[in-house]
């Protein structure tokens, strides 16, 4: 019996010893706190310089999807996508693809600077919700965390139906059936949208202080429209938004670089009963 005991002591303290281990390193996982996955994190500083976007310019961004291993973000003109592997403090992007827009050489170069700093990042960490990209003790980038959109009852609720576009050269485009362009953004921070013969589908930011409003097409059906189909000049305007505001009912946005307006007016008020005929 004092031997069983004894092999029953020693298997107790194993036992406690392992969890204790097992504890131990469960609690290094994670260099902070706070949670990055499912957050917009805003550049605010880069190689050691700040990020001050201009007014009404869309600001660079990256998002984690942990489930899917994928991080996605807009890089100050084109918008960007890939895996990414992380492992407690470590973390590394890779590999990346992205749009093809080009842009003016201020956008660009803030561009390929964030993109580099991507490539770089080694490490992570988090504090007083900002995060880090790490190359050893270096800090590459800080980011804010944001929330990824923000409900904006003035949008929620509405399927938006295109009236017009005026751009700064004094061109108007305007839908020949506005019924056949239209989003509607929903409360969970996604949109859904009718560009003529397809539906697209994809996510926004909008923000109530400040109006300012980004918009990103993620996925849509591959019908082939007419050929005087205004598909591809209405999906570009919507990716080019920069600030929103209501007039008279009316949703109007604006685009990037001043260089236009888009005007949308709610689906109920463009559409109602025919007006009656008289007879006799």
């Amino acid at each position: 019996m004092g031997k069983r005991a004894a092999v029953l002591v020693w298997v107790l303290l194993s036992f406690l010893l392992l969890v204790s281990c097992f504890t131990g390193q469960k609690g290094n996982v994670s260099p902070a706190a706070m949670d990055i996955d499912g957050i917009e994190w805003f550049l605010t500083e880069v190689g050691g310089m700040p990020v001050s976007p201009l007014a009404g310019e869309r600001r660079p961004f990256l998002k984690f999807d942990g489930a899917k291993k994928e991080v996605t973000g807009y890089a100050g003109c084109n918008n960007f996508f890939g895996g990414y592997d992380l492992d407690g403090s470590a973390l590394k992007f890779g590999p990346l693809a992205s749009t093809r827009m080009v842009c003016p050489d201020l956008q660009m170069g803030l561009e390929t600077e964030f993109l580099e700093v991507l490539d770089k990042t080694r490490a992570w960490k988090t504090g007083d919700g900002v995060l880090f990209l790490l190359h050893g003790s270096e800090v590459l980038a800080r980011l804010t965390a944001e929330s990824p959109a923000k409900k904006v009852a003035a949008l929620t609720g509405t399927v938006w139906q295109w009236v017009q576009t005026r751009y700064n050269d004094d061109r108007t485009v305007v839908p020949g059936d506005s019924k056949n362009y239209t989003v509607e953004f929903r409360e969970d921070g996604t949109l859904s949208v009718k560009a003529d013969c397809n539906q697209k589908g994809g996510t926004y930011s909008a923000y109530a202080e400040d109006r300012r409003l980004s918009i990103e097409i993620t996925h849509s059906t591959m019908a082939a429209c007419p050929s005087d189909s205004l598909e591809d000049e209405f999906v570009r305007g919507l990716t080019a938004v920069t600030i929103y505001f209501i007039k008279d009912g009316d949703l109007y946005i604006d685009l990037k670089y001043d260089s236009g307006t888009m005007r949308f007016s709610e689906q109920e008020k463009m559409t109602g009963p025919e007006p009656l005929t008289p007879t006799g």
